[in-house]
């Protein structure tokens, strides 16, 4: 039996690199494979809005001072989010019912939204800003299916379609959108990543690799490890087959 209810992170099995912090302005990664060094900058910030759950909008149900609100598979995520606040905001998070709270950062966060939705201007600064963002929806919200080829699976989310018009924005040609009207709403949106937006993505896949290692831990249940990767890989590999189709019949 194949598994179809993967909506969240994809298992990226090896890491593709080494990334360490050089300071608020970015972080300084080397591809492994490479001889020389990229430097990718990062603002932290936009990172940050880029990874929030803004399920049915980001002041839906908000609490004085939260932050964001975690699944129990998010820990290793919540350790990355708690580490950046403490080194690039100079502020501690404080945890309660999966939940991270603190004034000064939900105050930030919620500066980039008009009710429910975020303020375009606001996003579309600068090509760092924008591609920190869409790193930050890739880290919680995205998945690898081949060297050139991601997915972003959002629920019941309004940032659908800024993450849309940022690719399209960043040069992506090859862009296919789908909307599942199930209740809770699934948007998915496959793409062809430029070399840019592949540089990003590279610097966070380690720690995509735990977070996806967290949710295998939660889901298999009571199968083992083993099968449980093969049915993932299967799953993966019927979706590469539907994409590289999709985007093969455009041409």
């Amino acid at each position: 039996m194949k598994i179809y209810t993967f909506f969240f992170i994809a298992i990226t099995f090896f890491a593709r690199g080494n990334l360490s912090a050089q300071n608020s302005a970015g972080w300084k990664f080397k591809d492994s494979n490479a001889a020389d060094t990229t430097v990718v900058h990062i603002n932290s910030t936009y990172l940050l809005l880029g990874t929030l759950n803004d399920y049915a909008g980001r002041k839906w149900g908000a609490k004085q001072g939260l932050f964001d609100r975690y699944y129990p598979y998010e820990k290793p995520l919540m350790k990355f989010v708690d580490s950046l606040a403490k080194r690039d905001f100079k502020v501690s998070l404080t945890e309660k019912d999966g939940c991270y709270f603190n004034d000064t950062l939900s105050e930030k966060m919620n500066s980039f939204y008009k009710g429910s939705d975020l303020i375009d201007s606001l996003l579309y600064i600068n090509k760092q800003n924008t591609l920190s963002f869409l790193l930050g929806v890739y880290y919680r919200s995205g998945s690898k299916i081949s060297n050139e080829i991601y997915k972003i699976q959002l629920t019941n989310s309004p940032k659908h379609r800024e993450c849309y018009e940022i690719l399209k924005q960043l040069g992506c040609d090859d862009i296919y959108f789908k909307r599942l009207n199930n209740i809770p709403t699934i948007y998915i949106i496959y793409f062809k990543a430029t070399l840019p937006i592949i540089k990003y993505f590279d610097t966070i896949e380690r720690e995509k690799e735990k977070l996806a290692g967290s949710f295998l831990a939660s889901s298999r249940k009571n199968i083992s490890m083993a099968d449980y990767k093969k049915q993932l890989e299967e799953y993966y590999n019927d979706e590469y087959r539907m994409i590289k189709g999709l985007f093969g019949s455009k041409k």
